[in-house]
């Protein structure tokens, strides 16, 4: 509703009630983000072990549990309100942080979105205290249980319905959720980690390096395509991990900057990976980078957001430039860098979760070939054209042969089409798929396939189950680490099932993405597996099929931005040989 311009508004002071809720959704905008807050104040509290309970991605129900120094019972009611803290002292405090929380904003926020319970005991203590918040109220009972803090939060937004709308989708923010752990859990691999969806453990992660905590969440195959190095400087020191040259992924979601052990963001960083790597990756490639920054914390300011989401360093340009020097001497070898290799023994013995054949797979894997076209000489190719040609009776062009295993060479009135057979292909069967809701016809597999998986992707397969079946890719649950693939599209003819899962995963490993997005890129990835590939068998059918759809297409792009199609003219073969 407009307001007149000749009505005057008076200015007045808001109510508390709106007040604290207008702070706390600078404070906390998804169940995420409650996560967040209570694993750092697990750490701050020097936690060893924290587990994690989710229910309907946090909407329901969050529990965070850890065997940190614990709340005194009498400073219960004290921790809920508006900056109450135990980490600063003073203004002056602000500028030498060294905890991840210091604003005493966290809990009050929480507490004012949500019904919360917090229990806890401090050592010295013989009765911890239960403090239960509810509709503003709050009520303290003793307990006695272990040394610790565990804080339930349920029916998250239940009284900002404003806020709850603006969740984009329970499999959105579970995988903001995952992203979160994750980031935490990398720059505290001492500490154990066990995590529940929906009273169903999804992962744990007991303590380990830094290098093995990568290897926990994304896998061995990861851990083994990274770089180690590090550089000091009279204010910095970095150090950290970056993916090999020839090693990259499809999207940016694994390039991590911490500063003080705090995952932050820094507008340059993902911007200077890239000028590192422009030379050596090609356009929709790029790298993992595990980067380490330590500072003194009176250079930097991390009290620039109520989230605590961004750094303000003293001087942009000096970070800017040391992350670039580290990781450009990094991969062209200039300072001490090698692969550190994970004691794959050692990882057994202590049980940890991670993906034992995620080896066989690297981002940029090309599946296998299904066939081999016998080798042929040029009379053999002119021989199968002609024989072709006469089977073309109601065509307007003509087709002249195959060369390289790869091309498809066409003549249609004064021009000749040079057709990347593959590319054409991929992009065929990718408007197919565009165009139906769902796929009519599935192959079942005689001999199913079991793929085991990091956590990271597990996660990513099951959020995305719905959308696969309906374009055919049938998966259930094996174990608690695996997933079993019973069936496939019709069409598809890869031997490469668990590639075709793991790219399909890996190009889904984003959090700001649509759901319209997520279809067309598992439709990308289903047609490019099932397109034939370079000297494959490609029949007469087969040729005319691919001919008929790119002569009545005007995209001749495949779905990755190649170009499928090369058009020469005859006037431009007869300007280069001066006949003209």
């Amino acid at each position: 509703m407009e307001l007149s311009p000749n009505i005057k508004q008076r200015i007045q002071i808001l109510p508390d009630a709106v007040k604290r809720k207008i702070a706390a959704g600078e404070v906390i905008d998804g169940p995420y983000s409650v996560i967040k807050e209570l694993v750092e104040n697990a750490l701050d509290a020097q936690a060893t072990d924290i587990d994690i309970e989710i229910e309907e991605s946090g909407l329901k129900r969050i529990v965070v549990r850890d065997n940190g120094i614990g709340i005194y019972r009498d400073d219960l009611p004290l921790a809920v309100e508006e900056h109450a803290t135990s980490k600063i002292k003073s203004i002056d405090d602000i500028f030498s942080i060294i905890t991840m929380g210091f604003r005493g904003e966290a809990l009050s926020s929480i507490a004012e979105v949500s019904q919360c319970t917090i229990l806890s005991r401090a050592a010295e203590e013989e009765i911890g205290g239960k403090l239960v918040i509810a509709e503003g109220k709050k009520e303290l009972f003793d307990w006695a249980g272990p040394t610790g803090t565990t804080v339930i939060v349920e029916n998250l937004f239940f009284n900002t319905p404003a806020r709850k709308k603006f969740i984009k989708g329970l499999k959105s923010e579970l995988n903001r959720i995952k992203d979160t752990i994750f980031a935490l859990a990398i720059a505290n691999s001492n500490i154990q980690f066990k995590v529940k969806f929906d009273n169903k453990i999804a992962f744990v992660f007991e303590p380990a390096d830094t290098l093995q905590r990568i290897a926990q969440i994304y896998g061995n195959e990861m851990a083994d395509n990274l770089l180690y190095g590090s550089l000091s400087d009279l204010h910095c020191t970095i150090e950290g991990y970056c993916t090999k040259p020839n090693y990259y992924r499809s999207n940016r979601s694994l390039q991590f900057l911490y500063v003080n052990h705090r995952p932050v963001q820094f507008p340059y960083f993902n911007f200077i990976l890239q000028q590192v790597y422009q030379t050596i990756l090609q356009k929709g490639q790029y790298p993992a980078a595990f980067i380490f920054c330590t500072i003194k914390p009176d250079l930097i300011d991390v009290n620039v957001h109520p989230a605590k989401k961004e750094i303000r360093f003293f001087d942009n340009n000096y970070i800017h430039s040391m992350i670039y020097n580290f990781a450009n001497k990094l991969i062209s070898g200039t300072i001490h860098a090698f692969p550190i290799k994970h004691n794959d023994t050692q990882l057994q013995n202590k049980n940890i979760t991670t993906a034992s054949n995620a080896n066989n797979y690297t981002d940029n894997n090309t599946p296998p070939l299904l066939y081999t076209q016998p080798n042929v000489n040029p009379q053999t190719l002119i021989h199968e054209a002609q024989h072709l040609y006469t089977q073309l009776h109601n065509k307007d062009y003509s087709v002249i042969g195959t060369i390289f295993g790869s091309y498809v060479l066409i003549q249609k009135e004064n021009n000749l089409y040079i057709i990347d057979f593959h590319a054409a292909h991929e992009k065929k069967l990718f408007d197919y798929l565009m165009s139906i809701d769902s796929v009519s016809a599935v192959q079942q597999l005689l001999m199913p396939v079991v793929m085991e998986l990091s956590p990271d992707l597990l996660i990513h397969i099951h959020s995305y189950k719905d959308i696969l079946t309906k374009y055919g890719i049938i998966i259930d649950q094996f174990d608690e680490h695996s997933i079993v693939i019973n069936a496939i599209p019709d069409f598809c003819n890869t031997n490469d099932i668990e590639g075709l899962m793991r790219d399909i995963v890996g190009s889904l490993h984003e959090n700001k993405i649509s759901l319209n997005n997520i279809k067309i890129k598992i439709i990308e990835k289903i047609a490019c597996h099932s397109a034939k590939r370079a000297n494959d068998i490609i029949t007469q059918d087969d040729i005319i099929a691919i001919a008929d759809y790119v002569l009545s297409t005007n995209d001749y792009r495949c779905p990755h931005g190649r170009p499928f199609v090369y058009i020469v003219s005859k006037s431009e073969l007869e300007r280069f040989f001066k006949r003209s």
